[in-house]
């Protein structure tokens, strides 16, 4: 089977990509720059852009499955490529943000992106797998500072975070399923876990003393759509089992990713 990857050298990506690797099938991966695509050697790299119709249809000439990471266009150029290209099913990294009503509502850009990206695909008539992914474990990091403060907005709002590399995976079942499973899936970690808890984590595993700081929203730098999906509105989605439906296996504990990650807390 040949398998086409984009947003390899993206961290989901990635992971995709090194799951798949050594795995008996032939899989390529569209990048911009194959120069900065540290990926493994069994892996092609075709060089392209995502909202390039015909990079795109090359990426996807013999292809039976694929895994969309979106561009710019919010995936209407890879939509319509492949409903003609013959690929046989798409798996989208989505996001919870597809069908949760945030306080800007149709203004807020992640869910206008998303849902843009899954009206291409089923428009299209492409068979897809939706991976509606809550946020991600590595977000406690745009918090970190190096005097050992966590400065964040809304740190007691508990979120199901999620592991990226269990996203991969969920995403890696699907593109070497016998019989794909069509659909959304909201995948989310194995807990309800705020800033607070995850600091005591951080704190336990790597015997630091990590304080935890509230700051105010605008304080915290970042657009408002982007803290929408970190405050209260998205307190309302809760833990599933989707990673385990599509995977056989429970999702992975926060703290699992403190353990695989800890050089990333200087």
């Amino acid at each position: 089977m040949k398998i086409l990857v984009t947003g390899a050298t993206g961290t989901v990506g990635g992971h995709v990509a090194r799951q798949l690797s050594g795995r008996g099938h032939e899989v390529v991966a569209l990048v911009r720059d194959s120069a900065k695509a540290d990926l493994p050697a069994d892996i092609t790299l075709i060089e392209g852009d995502l909202t390039n119709a015909g990079d795109v249809r090359r990426a996807l000439a013999g292809v039976d499955r694929a895994y969309l990471t979106m561009a710019d266009d919010n995936g209407a150029v890879f939509a319509a490529e492949a409903a003609t290209s013959g690929v046989g099913h798409v798996v989208l990294l989505s996001s919870f943000t597809a069908v949760t009503e945030l306080p800007s509502g149709a203004a807020n850009f992640v869910t206008a992106r998303h849902q843009a990206g899954e009206r291409a695909l089923t428009e299209a008539g492409v068979p897809s797998t939706f991976l509606r992914a809550a946020g991600f474990d590595y977000n406690i990091l745009l918090w970190v500072g190096e005097d050992g403060v966590v400065r964040a907005p809304n740190p007691d709002v508990p979120l199901p975070i999620v592991d990226p590399s269990d996203i991969a995976a969920s995403a890696v079942a699907q593109l070497l399923a016998d019989d794909p499973k069509p659909g959304p899936y909201l995948i989310t970690g194995p807990a309800l876990v705020s800033v607070r808890d995850q600091v005591n984590t951080i704190n336990t595993i790597l015997t630091r003393s990590y304080v935890v700081q509230e700051i105010t929203e605008a304080e915290a730098g970042l657009p408002v759509p982007i803290l929408e999906t970190m405050g209260p509105a998205a307190a309302v989605v809760g833990p599933t089992t989707d990673v385990e439906t599509l995977t056989g296996r429970p999702a992975r504990p926060f703290a699992a990713w403190v353990t695989d990650n800890q050089a990333a807390f200087k």
